[in-house]
């Protein structure tokens, strides 16, 4: 596969989370917290599968998340594990939301630099 073919599939994916949580975290901000809400449910799972980089799961998803969800030193910004079983139990408050528009954030950086690299090729 090429460099391009290869960078355009993962900003896909970028794009595909991102529009997840913005999606979980307007309804969080409403105070519409639902733990079978479908993309609350689906969030959650992803997190959770992320936080032991896919292996339990067998999810190239959660792997992918997860490696999206690091720092430049690898290092992991939050503690998905935690972030998703609180969505799971719909144990939201501020601080939490505060916590996940923090990974909105980065994964929309992560995508304007995926977006230049693009145009590099």
């Amino acid at each position: 596969m090429s460099q391009l073919g290869l960078l355009t599939g993962i900003y896909a994916d970028v794009e595909t989370y991102g529009a997840l949580i913005d999606r979980v975290i307007d309804r969080l901000g409403r105070g519409q917290v639902d733990p079978t809400e479908p993309d609350q449910k689906r969030l959650a799972q992803l997190f959770v599968d992320a936080s032991d980089q896919g292996l339990a799961s067998q999810s190239l998803k959660a792997l992918m998340l997860d490696s999206l969800l690091r720092t430049s030193t690898a290092e992991p910004m939050a503690d998905l594990k935690l972030l998703g079983e609180r969505l799971q139990s719909g144990d939201v408050d501020h601080a939490f939301l505060k916590q996940i528009e923090e990974l909105a954030r980065q994964l929309e950086q992560k995508r304007v630099d995926i977006a230049r690299q693009i145009r590099g090729c």
